[in-house]
């Protein structure tokens, strides 16, 4: 039986804070990339690599921050990343070398956050699972949509380095609450003691690379969905602001389920059904894109049917680094291992996605890569569930 630590009382609200500042920083600058373009005298279209650096980051830099961790301790590491995303948050602001420098360093910081947070829930709330992972999901669904909604109205009525500043602000004060939690920080010894911490080595493991192309190619899907699903509803007679609704809709629709499927999948010893469900209505979603509808409540479904479908998946593979393994050492090395190369998969959708589109001048092609991709995830899914524990 998992013994429950000690822990600060500001444990849970330190978590929601993170959760809150796992996707804020990055979903709400898209809204206002002409207004940054404006600013440094730059091409719109040169922003895109906004987006694409914290995924580098999250692939290049996941296995880096597990080790890192190993040494540090996992609340110490947390604590160096928020005074990380708060320094680049703020950096944003002041020309264009430093809005690239300081988007890598929130994308870091978010790296940290993304293969920690399992580790620490799993080592502080062993027998709560998933309600707090649900609960930091719902925390970082619900802020990346307010992000994306509150953004424009504030850049209107003052400026986008003001909406900006108060995302930084955002990010301090997470890192003052999470200030106690250091008080139980715990490094991995450097003996050979116990073999417990050198944990096992998920590389070397066939169920931890199912768990690792399943959690790649949901991203694929989402990435390429968040990335083009404007695009395609105005292609199919959308107006812009229609689309604009679908796009944020699509993340509302999403809060629910970032709550629920990590409660359901803790009470349940085989997830299978779990995967085909998030993989039928995430193919579903896709198939509808493919006939040229020109109805908002036509895309109203889509949104819901996607959002569905690729929050569960998220959800599911962040809370599973937990319920798949013994200890926190293999939780982290886990989600390490997972998000290194799941986030590098993730990378190729959009790009490859928004090619086929540009060469083809359509989209058909490019929802077929998406559909192969979302059928992909849901069998690697099921074969990855055929174990209790990695």
């Amino acid at each position: 039986m998992k013994k429950i630590k000690n822990h600060s009382p500001l444990l849970l609200l330190g978590l929601l804070l993170l959760g809150v500042c796992m996707r804020m920083p990055i979903t709400a600058i898209p809204s206002v990339v002409k207004e940054i373009a404006a600013t440094f005298n730059v091409a719109p279209t040169s922003l895109g690599i906004l987006t694409t650096i914290p995924l580098l980051c999250f692939g290049l830099l996941s296995a880096l921050v597990s080790s890192t961790a190993q040494r540090l301790g996992n609340e110490l590491t947390l604590e160096i990343a928020m005074v990380l995303m708060f320094i680049g948050s703020y950096l944003r602001i002041i020309n264009f070398t430093w809005l690239i420098l300081g988007t890598a360093l929130v994308g870091i910081a978010i790296t940290c956050i993304n293969v920690l947070l399992p580790a620490i829930i799993a080592d502080k709330y062993p027998d709560k699972i998933g309600s707090v992972t649900g609960m930091y999901n719902t925390a970082m669904t619900l802020f990346a949509a307010i992000g994306a909604y509150a953004i424009t109205p504030i850049t209107h009525q003052s400026s986008w380095q003001t909406a900006v500043t108060i995302i930084s602000a955002i990010a301090l004060i997470t890192a003052i609450v999470w200030l106690p939690n250091l008080k139980y920080n715990e490094r991995v010894a450097n003996t050979a003691a116990t073999q417990e911490t050198k944990g096992t080595n998920m590389w070397k493991n066939m169920n931890a690379w199912w768990l690792l192309l399943f959690f790649g190619g949901q991203c694929f899907v989402f990435y390429s969905i968040v990335a083009w699903l404007p695009s395609i509803a105005m292609d199919a007679g959308l107006s812009s602001n229609q689309a604009s609704l679908i796009a944020g809709l699509l993340q509302l629709f999403s809060i629910p389920f970032a709550f629920l499927i990590p409660v359901i999948a803790t009470r349940m010893t085989n997830r299978q059904p779990i995967m085909l469900f998030a993989g039928i209505v995430s193919m579903l979603g896709t198939l509808m894109m493919f006939f040229h509808v020109g109805s908002f409540a036509y895309f109203c479904i889509v949104a819901l049917l996607l959002g569905a479908g690729t929050t569960t998946t998220f959800v599911l593979a962040m809370t599973l680094f937990g319920l798949k393994t013994k200890n926190a050492t293999d939780t982290r090395s886990l989600s390490g291992m997972v998000q290194s190369v799941g986030y590098l998969i993730s990378a190729l959708g959009p790009i490859v996605v928004g090619n086929l589109n540009a060469q083809t001048h359509g989209w058909f092609a490019s929802l077929v890569v998406i559909m192969i991709a979302a059928l992909f995830f849901t069998v690697c899914g099921v074969l990855a569930e055929r174990h209790q524990y990695i």
